[in-house]
């Protein structure tokens, strides 16, 4: 009877850890979170933080290399990106680093965030592809020493845009971000769902109009004189 009990023991506790193990392996897998317009978001969780991943796909209109004017000219950020209050550029590296500081509004009663961070760029010469990496620095010199603004702990975020036709780019959007302060997680991960979506929308958007005010300006008539 000891032996056939202890065999059950054996089999459930193999059983239980098999489940879990599938469990923590299965969220660590990107699922479905929101999709509209053609715009696929997925998140999973990232170990050691409570807070989810994103990740927002979507083929937009545009090339490559007008997506990536848009997202270097940070002083139009506040036109399109999702919240942001005032973006600037703080120092040049080189053409494919810089260093910005960023404000975003906060949600109600919550206050407003601001980061700095280190913005990278990478290519790949034998594909159209382009990467901008941005994660969080630490830059006291930059950010107000005295400000009711709560200074994001955690970000790290990647756009990557991929040349797919003579006018369609393949745009995703990675993004981890702890907002710091005192917000719920559940409430964070659940509002963080549409607005991956938002900034590929927006971004499509900001790039449209782009386009139309070069066009604009090429049918403006040219004095001889």
């Amino acid at each position: 009877m000891r032996l056939i009990n202890f065999s059950l023991f054996t089999f459930l506790l193999v059983a239980i850890v098999s489940f879990f193990n599938a469990v923590i392996a299965d969220e660590k897998e990107w699922h479905l979170a929101y999709e509209a317009d053609g715009i696929n978001v997925y998140k999973r969780i990232t170990e050691g933080s409570k807070f989810f991943e994103f990740n927002a796909v979507g083929n937009l209109q545009g090339t490559v290399s007008e997506y990536l004017s848009v997202i270097l000219d940070t002083d139009e950020h506040p036109d399109w990106v999702p919240r942001c209050l005032q973006t600037q550029k703080i120092e040049k590296i080189s053409d494919q680093e810089l260093i910005i500081y960023a404000v975003y509004a906060g949600v109600w009663p919550t206050s407003d965030r601001d980061y700095a961070a280190r913005m990278s760029i990478t290519s790949k010469p034998d594909v159209q592809t382009i990467r901008v990496d941005i994660e969080r620095i630490e830059l006291t010199d930059v950010i107000p020493g005295t400000t009711d603004r709560v200074h994001i702990p955690h970000l790290k975020s990647s756009w990557i845009f991929e040349q797919i036709g003579r006018n369609l780019t393949r745009v995703e959007l990675r993004a981890h971000v702890d907002p710091g302060g005192w917000i719920p997680s559940w409430l964070v991960n659940w509002g963080y769902r549409e607005i991956p979506y938002q900034f590929l929308k927006n971004l499509e958007s900001q790039v449209a109009k782009h386009i139309d005010y070069k066009l604009s300006l090429a049918k403006i008539p040219v004095d001889p004189h």
